[in-house]
């Protein structure tokens, strides 16, 4: 061969050796990003020649698990239990490795391949369809015991059973393990729900006359629950009667409370029901009487509520006294509060409220002064009644270096999972390394995520390892170009729009709730139309709302309407932000200027947003000390306003 031809072809062998070989560990990691997306689109291709060179050249790269899931999950009915077992127990620490076996029982139960599927799940799975796969294995195995045991679990709900379970619920029928029996326990759970739908498709499975006519008796109730005293008085007293008078009841207390009261005695007498089963139907209608104008259905409400256990419901009762400016009312029922109850920082701080307003002050103080020092609304509201500075503890970051060594791989894959704007996945992530970890472990995870700009995740690993006394880490002080700019162009503080913020999503830019808020202060795609309309922006569509800027701008823009309408006094403006406006006029208008501050707060009907105001006042406070700006509980203002 000559010489010259020899040395070209070396020199090509070499270039095939850098590109195919060592040139993927040498390569920028746009390329390999590239790669990792030309591999996917041959996955979803199915070229797996061109996969399998793309893949080859990828091993360094932090998402390549992803693609390895992918292509395992496209053959995943050709895998033996073993191989599934061996790749779940590679990538354990990945939060597929749990949906590829599921998905695998899944495959396996579809083809009733009942041995392979409990050697792979041998206890009883979570989930209502993989247990009725796990019963069903089960009875095909001969373990009719432990199958129907579990059935009966699974029949015995108030809601409707999956499709899924049609089969082991024949099955279990046909065995004759489905009594009339069950079927109107079933009924009552259902009564419960209010499903008359299924009440009336379980009534016709009933066989015995017998049954058929405490069906019938079930349904009649259901249209008609004001027949609840009379059926109670002539019906037997058996446990099932007992139960069907009480689910009876409390639909009555739901469409007429006034008739329910009058039925009580006629209705707890006649089934003979326990002291502890009356008291909880009192309560249950007292519930419903909380802020009734009714003399004679309040004194009927006060004379149960005197005989209750029910922390909740005697802390609503000390807030309506509390609304109706009934301040000796306010004192019986704190005084009536279980033990433990009055023990917490709640409760210690409107005791000493009460000691004030009777004229002792020196006993007040003395409790306000036992509050100072916590991280807790109640003890910054008692600094700030006795004009002391509002202290808490705080604990600092600490050292990052075990966990980068230890979870290295995970934070590599969430680096580039953030960088390559995968949030879901990031997050994804993050919360499945959160699960096992211990606390020391937790506060060098959010340190770490701290450090990276990781906010929301820095958060969320402070709520798993309840970190609650690392206020750095907990509020970080995140997009704060766009805060001070709009602080700026708005006129409010900074502090107010962080706080605000970090409630409503945590400092979690791609943060969306159940009823479609959306972004960083939480937006609703309507009230972000309307605001851009009022502030004569272009509203570029609910998906913008991700985008901070666009965030801030229309969040500050809201907050500074809301703040506007209600003088600049945050109290107000944070419940109509959280509850609307409406609500709000509706609890003035109940109040009627005859409350303080801290008495309007506290009687704020909704449990959510009474937590949301008082968070957020909090959250300003912290805010404040963490930016160098000392920020009151309440403000002047604020103090001096009636409620």
């Amino acid at each position: 061969m000559p010489e010259k031809l020899f040395g070209q072809i070396r020199i090509v062998t070499c270039l095939a050796g850098i590109l195919f070989g060592s040139y993927a560990y040498s390569a920028t990691i746009e390329q390999q990003r590239e790669w990792y997306e030309q591999a996917q689109a041959a996955l979803e291709e199915k070229d797996n020649n061109a996969y399998q060179v793309l893949r080859n050249k990828l091993d360094s790269y932090p998402l390549v698990p992803y693609l390895d899931y992918r292509q395992f999950n496209q053959s995943l009915s050709e895998k033996t239990p073993a191989q599934v077992d061996d790749f779940v127990n590679k990538y354990e620490s990945l939060p597929f490795s749990t949906t590829v076996r599921s998905r695998y029982l899944s495959y396996l139960a579809s083809s009733q391949r009942w041995r392979e599927f409990v050697a792979m799940q041998p206890r009883p799975p979570k989930g209502q369809v993989m247990q009725c796969h796990y019963y069903y294995a089960k009875s095909e195995l001969g373990k009719e015991a432990t199958a129907w045991s579990g059935t009966r679990k699974l029949w015995l709900t108030g809601n409707s059973l999956n499709d899924a379970c049609d089969p082991l619920l024949e099955k279990w029928e046909k065995a004759g393990k489905r009594t009339d029996g069950l079927i109107l326990d079933r009924m009552l759970l259902v009564y419960g729900k209010g499903n008359k739908s299924l009440l009336e498709y379980l009534d016709k499975q009933l066989s015995g006359s017998k049954a058929k006519k405490a069906g019938d008796t079930v349904l009649d109730l259901f249209d008609k629950p004001q027949g609840v005293a009379d059926f109670a008085k002539r019906s037997k007293v058996t446990p099932f009667n007992q139960s069907l008078t009480e689910q009876a009841y409390k639909r009555l207390v739901r469409r007429d409370v006034r008739e329910a009261v009058s039925q009580y005695p006629r209705t707890v007498e006649g089934q003979h029901l326990t002291a502890s089963r009356r008291q909880a139907l009192a309560d249950y209608t007292a519930s419903r009487l909380m802020a009734t104008d009714d003399a004679g259905l309040q004194q009927w409400r006060d004379k149960v509520l005197a005989k209750s256990k029910n922390t909740s419901l005697l802390e609503r009762r000390v807030r309506q006294s509390m609304r109706e400016d009934d301040w000796k009312g306010v004192e019986l029922w704190v005084k009536r509060l279980p033990a433990k109850a009055k023990q917490t920082e709640r409760w210690r701080f409107w005791q000493a409220r009460l000691a004030a307003m009777a004229g002792d002050q020196q006993a007040a103080d003395k409790q306000y002064r036992a509050l100072l020092g916590t991280r807790n609304f109640y003890s910054a509201a008692a600094a700030t009644v006795l004009g002391e500075p509002i202290t808490y503890p705080v604990k600092k970051a600490s050292d990052t270096a075990q966990v980068k060594k230890q979870f290295g791989t995970t934070l590599a894959r969430i680096k580039e999972l953030v960088a390559q704007d995968k949030f879901l996945d990031a997050n994804r992530e993050w919360h499945y390394l959160l699960r096992n970890v211990n606390k020391r472990q937790a506060v060098a995870l959010a340190s770490y995520a701290s450090a990276s700009k990781w906010h929301h995740l820095a958060v969320q690993a402070t709520i798993s390892g309840r970190l609650w006394d690392h206020i750095p880490l907990r509020f970080p002080v995140a997009h704060k170009w766009w805060f001070d700019f709009f602080s700026k162009k708005r006129d409010l503080p900074v502090t107010t729009m962080m706080a605000l913020a970090r409630q409503e999503s945590a400092m979690n830019v791609e943060a969306r709730s159940p009823v479609g808020a959306r972004g960083l202060m939480q937006l609703m795609p309507a009230t972000a139309r309307e605001t851009a309309k009022k502030l004569g922006r272009n509203y570029q569509g609910k998906d913008s709302l991700f985008d901070p800027g666009v965030n801030i701008r229309l969040g500050s823009g809201y907050l500074k309407m809301m703040l506007e309408r209600y003088d600049n006094n945050r109290i107000f403006a944070f419940a109509a932000y959280n509850a609307g406006p409406s609500r709000v006029t509706r609890w003035r208008e109940q109040t009627d200027g005859r409350l303080d501050a801290y008495a309007f707060i506290e009687a704020i009907p909704f449990n959510e947003t009474r937590g949301y105001v008082q968070n957020i006042l909090m959250f300003e406070v912290y805010y404040g000390n963490l930016t160098g700006v000392k920020v009151p509980l309440l403000k002047p203002n604020e103090l001096a306003t009636k409620y």
